[in-house]
């Protein structure tokens, strides 16, 4: 039998026994250790954690979740890793407060808005919110009512906000949920099963200063961490969409800038920049920012998300300090 030592963001910390050929998540779930997880094959992201002691087997899968750097500095998903020696591991998130156990829940649909062409706004009031504690960052499984798929959303709104919780959900050719969007069936009062609180993404508030890069709908945990945190600690958001018909939002971010102490918002388009809203990319928002001293917080398209790491590395941030989002967009 192993030892696992699970020191978490806060400075909590949990002692796991590890049986030989079980996987960390495998035996988080057997003792009640709240070790996030949830595909459990190593494609969500939501189990990633860093090992900073022991040896460790790590199963591969394509594609693989965690880019070869990270891999490199010993960031996997922890339901494919299995133990070969006592080890120790740190969990991007805190101990406490601790989210709820992801379950399912009901809830009904309050308010919805068709914020821009390709996106919309789903405020749901839940029916049982004190069975529902989440922290910003992390996302739902939501399936509307007559649809037998569920996709993943984050939340956008902060934990302040229960028993409403805000989605913002990207309208895509073909999707079913987006069928249910566009088709008349989203309408207030219609009852919504979620399943959740899930993920591992969490702000890393020990930095100095927090940088989120958002692109399109990835700016919901974003938006959701800034609400939470808002006043606390120097921020930056860079957000960037393709056209001017797809952005959104931007009063409503102006407003927050304007309303939050340390909070700097830049917005960016491909195509049809003008007046406060810069010619370029999310990641182009980051040319000539102070890198020392801050955490970075990625959300958006795999190739934003990959563009940024790429810009962030080369300016030597190490591995641990950059966190992204891994899951792709939801129809």
């Amino acid at each position: 039998m192993f030892r696992a030592a699970l020191h978490f963001q806060d400075g909590g910390s949990i002692d796991l026994a590890v049986a030989p050929g079980q996987t960390l998540v495998e035996a988080a779930m057997a003792a009640d250790a709240p070790l996030r997880s949830d595909c459990m094959s190593g494609r969500c992201g939501a189990c990633i954690a860093r090992c900073t002691e022991g040896r460790v087997a790590r199963e591969t899968v394509a594609p693989a979740i965690v880019t070869a750097d990270e891999a490199e500095a010993g960031i996997y998903p922890t339901c494919l890793t299995r133990l070969e020696s006592d080890a120790a591991f740190a969990l991007d998130y805190p101990l406490d407060p601790r989210p709820t156990d992801p379950d399912r829940h009901r809830g009904t649909l309050v308010a919805i808005d068709r914020l821009a062409a390709t996106v919309s706004r789903l405020v749901i009031r839940l029916d049982d919110p004190d069975r529902f504690r989440f922290q910003p960052g992390q996302y739902v499984r939501l399936r509307p009512p007559g649809l037998r798929v569920a996709r993943a959303y984050s939340i956008a709104s902060a934990p302040r906000a229960l028993p409403s919780i805000e989605l913002l959900i990207r309208h895509v050719p073909g999707g079913q949920v987006s069928g249910w969007l566009d088709g008349g069936g989203a309408v207030p009062g219609a009852v919504m099963t979620l399943q959740g609180p899930l993920g591992g993404f969490s702000l890393d508030d020990r930095a100095a200063r927090a940088v989120f890069v958002a692109g399109g709908t990835g700016l919901a945990p974003s938006l959701a961490m800034i609400r939470a945190q808002a006043g606390r600690m120097p921020m930056l958001l860079c957000f960037g969409c393709t056209r001017r018909e797809d952005l959104f939002l931007h009063g409503e971010l102006r407003a927050l800038e304007a309303e939050t102490p340390d909070l700097e918002v830049r917005i960016a388009l491909i195509e049809g920049a003008a007046g406060d809203v810069r010619e370029g990319t999310a990641v182009a928002l980051l040319a000539g920012d102070p890198c020392v001293g801050a955490s970075y917080h990625l959300c958006g398209p795999p190739a934003m998300v990959d563009a940024a790491r790429a810009v962030l590395r080369a300016e030597g941030v190490p591995p641990e300090r950059i966190r992204a989002e891994r899951f792709a967009l939801g129809a």
